[in-house]
This record gives structure tokens, C-alpha cells and sequence, in this order.
């Protein structure tokens, strides 16, 4: 469980599938990766500042029975900033590309579920972070993702009469 809670373990992987991904989508695709990358930042930045106004302990604090299964980090605990952003990326995604949201979901699961049973987050602190990130992940869509695909489209007009077809039939 601690595989998954590690982002770093995320980091070769995601790079080989952004450059795969930006290969095969082009200027769709930039216009998604730079959409989700606004939108995490948004969604990591809305966590941090929540767990500082709310200040709820982990439990690895406060629970002597669970010290010691991970590293226990000194931030606090409500919401999961794991949760909010493993579901801002997998409702971002999806939104834009519905094949993919049965494997992202799970993953995003899977994340927050393992941060409960490594001890140092409550349910609620995930579930929190997921329903957080999903609003965020929905907004990100539609107020960045399809800005800047208009955007793009508006400005380099030499995309590929597939791109713009594509985009055409996911937006409706």
C-alpha cells in the first residue's frame, strides 16, 4: 500500500505517458496536460491552505496503535491533499476522454484508500478530498480545458481536420 501513496513512483511512468499522450493528441493534448496542470495546482493549493485553517490532527498522531506503519508527515490531516488530487486529475481526464475513467477512478481509489490504511488520514479526510476534487477536476474542464482548446484552435488554425473533429464530438 505504500507503492501507491508514494508520488515519486508515479513520476517515469507519467512522463513516458504525457510525451506518448502530447505525441498522438497534439495541440489537444497540450491544451488538456496545461488544463490539468492548472487545475491540480489549484486543487493542491486549496488542500494545504484548508488543512492549515482546520488543523486536524493524523491520525498517526493521535493514534498510539497505528505509529510506525508510514511515515507519518507534521502537515495535518483534513482534507487529503493525495485524494484532492489523484480525483482533479481523474475527473479532468475523463471528462475530456471517457475511456480512461474507469482505470484513473480506480486509481484515485486506490490512493485514497491507502492513505487510510497507512494511518495517516481519517475516511473523511479522503472522502473530502475526493469530492473536492472532483468539483475542481469538473470546473478545471470546463473553465480551462475547453478555454484553451478554443483558444488554440482560434489562434493556430492549421490544427489537423481530425483534431477539430474530435474536439467537436467530445464537447457535446
Amino acid at each position: 500500500m505504500q507503492f501507491i501513496s508514494i508520488k515519486q513512483n508515479f513520476l517515469w511512468p507519467g512522463i513516458i505517458c504525457l510525451v506518448i499522450f502530447l505525441w498522438i493528441k497534439k495541440m489537444r493534448g497540450l491544451a488538456l496536460v496545461l488544463a490539468t496542470a492548472l487545475a491540480v495546482s489549484i486543487a493542491d493549493f486549496l488542500g494545504a491552505t484548508l488543512k492549515e485553517l482546520i488543523a486536524r490532527d493524523r491520525p498517526c498522531h493521535v493514534l498510539s496503535h497505528i505509529k510506525g506503519i508510514a511515515n507519518c508527515s507534521n502537515s495535518f490531516s483534513f482534507p487529503s491533499n493525495h485524494a484532492i488530487n489523484s480525483f482533479t486529475f481523474a475527473t479532468i481526464i475523463t471528462r475530456a476522454y471517457k475511456n480512461f475513467a474507469l482505470i484513473l477512478y480506480i486509481l484515485a481509489l486506490l490512493i485514497g484508500y491507502s492513505r487510510v490504511y497507512l494511518g495517516v488520514h481519517y475516511p473523511t479526510d479522503v472522502l473530502s478530498g475526493a469530492l473536492c476534487g472532483i468539483l475542481i477536476g469538473y470546473m478545471g474542464y470546463k473553465y480551462f480545458y475547453l478555454k484553451i482548446l478554443g483558444l488554440f484552435i482560434n489562434k493556430f488554425p492549421t490544427l489537423t481536420n481530425h483534431e477539430l473533429a474530435e474536439t467537436k464530438i467530445s464537447n457535446h
